[in-house]
């Protein structure tokens, strides 16, 4: 019976486009060359030309096979060059981006329109919203309404649910059902991909909808061979959205329900891919599809998300957003944003990833809602928000309280503490937002790293315990039995001054040394005489001229004056040490630091290596760096800068917080040659129920810089993840999985794994990941290389082994 239908259908078909080619009866309004092609064309184009979409006469050449090839294919690399940019080559593809923020040097929040969702507000002058989501099956109705009282007592505002078949659907009813029984009003979200006619059905339910425009219309990639070559044959498939979209729109409108078009970096439709690539800009002006239809619809109770799995791409796309509302707004008010780096991992890395990313756009002050996507139970989402949230009224932001009475918000004041009014003696001009590039700086004598140079902070007591310190500091040993560096190496150890060390400390100096590591100690003449043999006392039996070889001399920038005039215009370094830096803060006058440079630049003195910018307190340091990155570009030094970050936090989370926001933000935006992270000796270890390890304190530094360097892209050194935080789509133990996943494969210097639960994130949401684990069913899982399907079904158990097997086939295997 199947088979007679088809045919049936067939039969009918040849008989309407033969009529139509006989009789050549144009529709009414339509030209009459449309008909005499449509027989050559696909279904989808059939169906445009029905509704009256029209195409210029160029577009109706027929090209011969051949040149359909080489055309396809001519187009196909230029995608494959596309998709294949580095994240900053993708990010500078973007033009004109005038202004991303409302400032970027006092606090002001971007004027957002007020959106309801449910008994709650967001956007506006409301606070800004926590939200996380359930991890079990939606059909499970107990368990999801048990995860979602838990989740409100320990501070959700929103909880999302996802919504993936009629199933679900259904399910949600009940859910909602139970939670109004327990008088818990906490508004809830659908997370929609593939299906309209679930989304219709959830708005009966939910208070805001979640739709990937990725795959909202798109499906499965349907149109993945279709290759879009000009802006007019782009602009057909709106066609598309509009039918499956404003239905949805109409509904919420009536039920007043809220909308978010949440895209996604790696789940971006064939077409925009096909046109854009997997850009920052393609994810913009997929969203913009979506929203223009809310528009036009006088639906404006909407929602925008820009995430991605690296926060490098997630920040630049947010500011793009930003930009072209301003310039699509004019002076109205903005939608609203909500937040959120996508499968940002597990533990430590997981935070540390969605701290920068969330927490470098709510300090420019982007965002009215914020989530961790952690592979964790969705309340230990709750937790960082909260901290980061609380953490960010320390930031130093200095406010005339002017733009509080014209636009109708109540700016913070500033701190009580620590408020000179230096930091806002300067304009930006060098920090270009359409074109991100590094500063070309001159790095001398072999003491900064090529890619980015770590630091450390050692006292003398640490340096006593040599075994401990060359673990902490990630020293490796050759085959011989002596200190090496490796990838993980700290490249210069700030120590005290070298008169106050012990006979042990010296012992391990002089090790250190020997391995390549550079020694940082303040500037002192007695310390200097030491180094080059006219005074003893250090006790240190080893080459001393090893130990100058290596030694470095920091000197504050105002202290460089006084020691010129009192040795006749010179630094007398007696030609023992290293070379010396200069210590800045970020608020010295413009003149002064020119002055000094002429001076020394006059003399037979040698250059400082590099600036050491420490700023007086780390909450303003992302102020003191935009204001010092401007003052050694207007004057053309092209001396490196490192950072120096005095993290005085005495709360694991609240340190955590304070080292990756305020230094990860200056190097999202490439400012900076080196990280120095100084965490106090009084901070409080994690707890008994923390899956972290207790570190030493110079152990935690390393972690720190590390991980900031592998978030912000400034230097890699191990495998990067991009693990899904599980919902009720997913079909095996995730939690378990990464983590066995890591053991296994984390010393994969600039290898990206993805781990997705369910293929609505895999194949797409894991990006640009090189190798891809994902559940196909219930504990089996496919191995993908790139976006390529290479091993289907694999038995859960087996596929650990495979993924190996695979990384290895593929030569991205490094024996640990």
């Amino acid at each position: 019976m199947g088979h007679a239908k088809k045919l049936l259908f067939f039969m009918v078909a040849l008989c309407f486009c033969a009529k139509i080619k006989r009789k050549k009866v144009p529709a009414k309004g339509l030209p009459t060359n449309i008909f005499e092609n449509a027989s050559k064309r696909d279904k989808q184009n059939v169906y445009l030309f029905l509704l009256g979409t029209t195409q210029k006469k160029s577009h109706n050449k027929i090209f011969s096979s051949e040149e359909k090839r080489k055309m396809k294919k001519k187009e196909m690399k230029r995608i494959k060059s596309l998709n294949s940019l580095s994240d900053e080559d993708k990010y500078n593809l973007i033009k004109d981006i005038k202004k991303y923020c409302e400032c970027t040097k006092k606090y002001r929040r971007l004027p957002t329109r007020e959106v309801t969702i449910g008994n709650i507000k967001i956007g506006g002058n409301n606070k800004i919203a926590i939200q996380t989501m359930t991890t079990c099956d939606t059909k499970n109705v107990d368990e999801c309404v048990n995860q979602i009282k838990k989740c409100k007592e320990l501070g959700a505002d929103l909880v999302r649910l996802t919504v993936q078949g009629v199933q679900e659907a259904e399910a949600s009813y009940y859910i909602k059902e139970k939670l109004l029984a327990q008088n818990i009003t906490i508004p809830l979200v659908a997370d929609i991909h593939f299906n309209p006619k679930i989304s219709m059905m959830a708005a009966d339910v939910f208070d805001k909808i979640r739709v990937n425009p990725g795959n909202y219309v798109d499906g499965r990639k349907k149109w993945i061979d279709k290759v879009y070559k000009t802006r007019e044959e782009f602009d057909e498939g709106k066609v598309f959205i509009r039918e499956k979209f404003v239905p949805l729109i109409e509904k919420c409108k009536r039920l007043n329900r809220a909308i978010r078009i949440g895209t996604n970096h790696g789940s971006l439709s064939s077409r925009v891919l096909s046109y854009y690539g997997d850009t920052p800009l393609g994810m913009v002006e997929s969203a913009f599809e979506f929203s223009d239809l809310c528009e036009q619809n006088n639906f404006f109770n909407v929602v925008f998300s820009m995430k991605a799995s690296n926060a490098y791409i997630m920040i630049q796309s947010y500011r793009l957003l930003v930009a072209r509302q301003y310039e699509r707004m004019g002076n109205g008010l903005l939608f609203p944003l909500h937040l959120g780096v996508t499968e940002a991992g597990f533990g430590d890395n997981g935070r540390i990833k969605s701290y920068l990313g969330i927490g470098s756009l709510l300090y420019d002050g982007i965002g009215d809602t914020i989530r961790m996507s952690l592979t964790e139970d969705p309340w230990n989402e709750l937790t960082p928000c909260k901290t980061l949230i609380k953490n960010l009224k320390k930031r130093v932001f200095y406010d005339d309280h002017e733009v509080g009475e014209k636009d109708g918000r109540v700016s913070p004041p500033p701190p009580a503490d620590n408020t000179s009014s230096t930091l806002l003696n300067f304009e930006e001009h060098f920090r270009d937002y359409n074109k991100l590039t590094k500063r070309k700086v001159e790095k001398r004598e072999g003491v900064m790293h090529e890619e980015f140079t770590i630091g450390n902070v050692v006292t003398d007591k640490e340096l006593e315990d040599s075994l401990q310190i060359f673990k902490d500091l990630n020293l490796e040993v050759d085959q011989n039995g002596n200190l090496k560096k490796g990838v993980k190496s700290t490249d210069i150890v700030v120590i005290p001054k070298l008169g106050e060390l012990s006979s042990k400390s010296w012992a391990t100096v002089g090790k250190l040394a020997e391995a390549g590591v550079h020694l940082l100690a303040e500037y002192d003449e007695g310390d200097v005489a030491m180094l080059s043999g006219s005074t003893s006392g250090s006790g240190y039996t080893h080459d001393m001229d090893h130990v100058a070889r290596n030694t470095l001399f920091y000197l504050h920038l105002n202290r460089v004056k006084t020691i010129l005039q009192k040795n006749e215009g010179q630094i007398p370094l007696q030609s023992t040490a290293k070379g010396y830096v200069l210590m800045v803060n970020g608020k010295e006058d413009t003149k002064l630091i020119e002055d000094v440079f002429n001076q020394i630049k006059g003399k037979e003195n040698p250059r400082p290596l590099f600036f050491l910018l420490k700023s007086d307190n780390i909450h303003e340091h992302v102020l003191a760096t935009r204001r010092f990155n401007e003052i050694v570009n207007s004057l053309n030094i092209d001396l490196p800068y490192v950072h120096y970050a005095n993290v005085n936090s005495t709360n694991y989370d609240d340190m955590l917080v304070d080292s990756t926001l305020y230094v990860g933000t200056c190097l999202i935006d490439l400012m900076g040659d080196g990280l120095i992270i100084n965490v106090t000796d009084g901070y409080t270890k994690p707890d008994g129920n923390s899956k972290e390890e207790v570190r030493s304190r110079v152990a935690l530094n390393s972690f720190l810089t590390l991980n900031i360097l592998q978030d912000t892209r400034a230097r890699l050194f191990k495998t990067d993840y991009i693990s899904c935080p599980s919902c009720g789509r997913t079909l095996f133990n995730i939690q378990e999985t990464t983590q066995k996943i890591m053991k296994l494969t984390g010393h994969l210097k600039g290898v990206k794994i993805a781990v997705m639960g369910c293929i609505v994130n895999g194949i797409g949401e894991m990006a640009d990941a090189h190798f891809g684990y994902v559940g196909s069913g219930p504990k089996k899982i496919d191995l993908y290389y790139g976006k390529e399907l290479v091993e289907r079904n694999i038995p859960e158990e087996d596929a650990c082994d495979k993924l190996v097997e695979l990384i290895k086939k593929y030569n991205k295997w490094q024996d640990p």
